[in-house]
């Protein structure tokens, strides 16, 4: 939903201003950290008494802290659960302390999110399961999922959209007939695509089963566009059709196989199972494997969720230069290494893994493109 006016009303109560509070709630919304000079870039003005005001109500009333001090550039964590609750977002995790890392992340998505402020964004992880799932009715099964184990139990949880990259909606148009869903990805000024390959890779079953979709590229680093779009144009070629009674069938010998029900494989079982081995590699496949042998999936569900959507897909690729690549909090890592005693080594700049996991997969599904991640 774009900013509604009596959730900044909410918090203009506090004494903020109406652009402070516009500002305060997109930070809380879409981030949770932000910077003096987001709030400069956000009011239109190069520096002055309006950030230290903001900062200063903001810190009498509690409602933020002190993150990270780099480069004598604070880095404030909007974090009151009051201040939440008086917009209905009381169950955020924003407000949580982060890795410098995912600091950095949230910064970007917070700068892409500012110069666009008015977007129909789906702001929680709840708008965007309501919206995927009830409104277009896919499955679940479809949509960036992680599964959180209990410690002291046996119970889990799965929650979806945990990365909370922007994802917004384009008013209807008479061709389409309902909003095209937009996904933008921050990404950094590091080098590497590698986290952007995973994020491509966890969001390929849902995007794939879309009629319509629009990605947005976010860096602060403009040489990476061009990689970015091949690596996104090679992704998402036309498939071919997966064969969901070969599957089906694979999936069926795999289970017993992996219950130990070997006595019951035949020759031609064991020649299916290695042949779905090496077929079925993706992703895709193993999520929906282990959605199928949790009997979450129906035939048509799995058919939806391997197969890409039948008609032509209408995608399109953009990107937007951000304004900040926050190297500052390298400089925080560096040192903090070096006053433990430790030495730097390799590339400040090293690979970080994806909060899904590995891109594998996608690597195998791009295949060689010429380029590196």
């Amino acid at each position: 939903m774009s900013l509604r006016g009596e959730y900044v009303e909410a918090i203009e109560r506090y004494g903020y201003t109406p652009t402070e509070a516009r500002f305060l709630y997109l930070v809380a919304t879409h981030s949770g950290y932000f910077t003096q000079q987001q709030f400069f870039r956000f009011a239109g003005v190069q520096r002055g008494g309006m950030g230290s005001r903001l900062t200063t109500k903001a810190l009498r009333h509690g409602h933020i802290r002190a993150a990270r001090l780099a480069r004598h550039t604070l880095i404030y964590n909007l974090f009151s659960r009051p201040f939440y609750e008086s917009i209905n977002k009381e169950n955020l995790r924003n407000r949580r302390r982060l890795s410098g890392e995912l600091i950095r992340t949230r910064l970007l998505i917070l700068d892409f999110v500012l110069a666009h402020p008015d977007h129909d964004y789906l702001e929680t992880e709840q708008d965007k399961v309501r919206y995927f799932h009830q409104e277009l009715g896919l499955p679940l099964a479809l949509l960036p999922h992680r599964i959180y184990k209990g410690t002291q139990s046996q119970s889990e949880t799965e929650r979806y959209f945990v990365d909370r990259f922007s994802i917004f909606l384009s008013p209807p148009t008479s061709s389409e007939g309902r909003s095209v869903a937009t996904f933008a990805y921050s990404d950094s000024a590091n080098p590497s695509l590698v986290s952007y390959l995973s994020y491509l890779e966890n969001y390929q079953p849902l995007l794939r089963r879309l009629p319509a979709f629009e990605l947005v590229y976010a860096a602060p680093n403009a040489a990476k566009f061009s990689r970015a779009e091949a690596f996104f144009t090679r992704l998402f070629a036309p498939a071919s059709p997966v064969n969901t009674q070969h599957l089906t069938r694979y999936f069926t010998v795999r289970q017993l196989w992996e219950n130990g029900h070997t006595d019951q494989l035949t020759r031609a079982d064991r020649d299916h199972l290695r042949d779905g081995d090496q077929r079925y590699q993706n992703k895709i496949f193993a999520e929906a494997y282990r959605d199928w042998a949790a009997k979450k999936l129906t035939p048509d569900d799995l058919s939806t969720l391997v197969n890409p959507s039948s008609g032509e897909q209408k995608m399109a690729f953009k990107t937007h230069l951000l304004p900040e690549s926050y190297d500052i909090l390298d400089y925080v890592s560096v040192n903090k290494n070096q006053s433990k005693g430790g030495t730097v080594r390799g590339n400040r700049h090293s690979t970080l893994s994806s909060a899904y996991g590995s891109t594998s997969s996608t690597m195998q599904a791009l295949g060689n493109t010429g380029t590196t991640p």
